[in-house]
């Protein structure tokens, strides 16, 4: 018996969203349990938290962007879009 040809659901041409990988997935699980912990047992505030949590992440972006050799307007436009689109 002849099989049918396979029909796609999926849109050809856009690439579909990266997702996380194991590694990636446990670096973020590390930093908010951490953060968790300095604000449970270490007694800081949540707002000194959560400076500290933008300061390291802009600070991975522009390390990350220089090292991979990233134009730093692209690398900053980059970073202000990942800071300013609404989470999913």
């Amino acid at each position: 018996m002849p099989k049918s040809p396979s029909v796609s659901c999926v849109e050809t041409g856009a690439p579909s969203p990266r997702r996380l990988n194991g590694a990636e997935a446990v670096v973020i699980i590390v930093i908010v349990t951490a953060a968790a912990v300095l604000v449970a047992i270490a007694g800081m505030s949540v707002p000194v938290m959560l400076q500290l949590l933008v300061g390291a992440g802009l600070t991975a972006v522009l390390v990350v962007g220089l090292a991979t050799g990233a134009p730093a307007a692209r690398g900053l436009r980059t970073a202000l879009r990942a800071l300013l689109t609404p989470a999913a």
